[in-house]
């Protein structure tokens, strides 16, 4: 796991296709955002006094995309195997806490945080016991009543087991809004309302998406 992820800082492949402006990674990351907005944004007004953890957090590039929903940098935590992008991303943001994690434990205390996300961690893990492991620290670290945001693909991707069903009910028995997203948005959702007909018109019009091939879900609220 440590290797895998450590090898994103320098592989050209992942640069040129999520972190840079290539089609992929400028369609998906609107894709990103639209559902964590709409999903998170379904249980609170903004992350203001809002305690965050990143499980996965690699450079930081989602705990600074939190301070543009009002998360305090001193409120945000991001943890990850390896800590090879962790220069990267104090140099970007100084104030928010990284640290590295033997993968197995979430090195804070119980009822830490009112939200814990994850952006293509879990499938990365390779063994459904330590993806157990680490789903139940996660529950451990999250204050009741508090939410985790889950974004990934439908089926593990580390090199240590590939191919492997994965879905967040799998991991958490909480009521989970799930939503099944694919790299562009719907095209009934770029129909404009047209008094009743577009309702009509979308089931058919949607036949003409793109395949669906990532998961986002609001688990929770952690029960008391």
């Amino acid at each position: 796991m440590r290797a895998h992820t450590a090898g994103y800082a320098t592989d050209p492949a992942f640069h040129r296709h999520w972190l840079g402006f290539s089609k992929e990674s400028r369609d998906l990351r609107a894709q990103q955002l639209r559902c964590f907005a709409e999903l998170v944004g379904s249980v609170t007004q903004s992350l203001a006094d809002r305690h965050v953890l990143d499980v996965g957090c690699g450079d930081g590039r989602w705990l600074r995309t939190f301070l543009e929903f009002d998360a305090k940098a001193e409120n945000l935590k991001g943890i990850d195997v390896s800590d090879v992008r962790f220069d990267l991303a104090r140099g970007k943001n100084p104030l928010i806490v990284l640290r590295k994690t033997d993968g197995t434990t979430i090195p804070f205390e119980d009822e830490r945080f009112d939200l814990v996300t994850q952006f293509v961690c879990f499938s990365s893990i390779p063994t459904e016991s330590l993806r157990q492991s680490v789903a139940a620290e996660i529950r451990r670290v999250l204050k009741k009543g508090g939410f985790v945001f889950w974004w990934d693909v439908p089926v593990t991707v580390s090199p240590g087991e590939r191919g492997v069903r994965l879905q967040p009910s799998d991991l958490f028995d909480w009521p989970i809004r799930r939503l099944d997203i694919g790299p562009m948005p719907l095209p009934g959702e770029c129909v404009r309302p047209m008094k009743g007909l577009s309702r009509l018109l979308r089931p058919f019009i949607d036949l003409l998406a793109y395949p669906r091939t990532h998961v986002a879900a609001l688990i929770g609220p952690k029960p008391s």
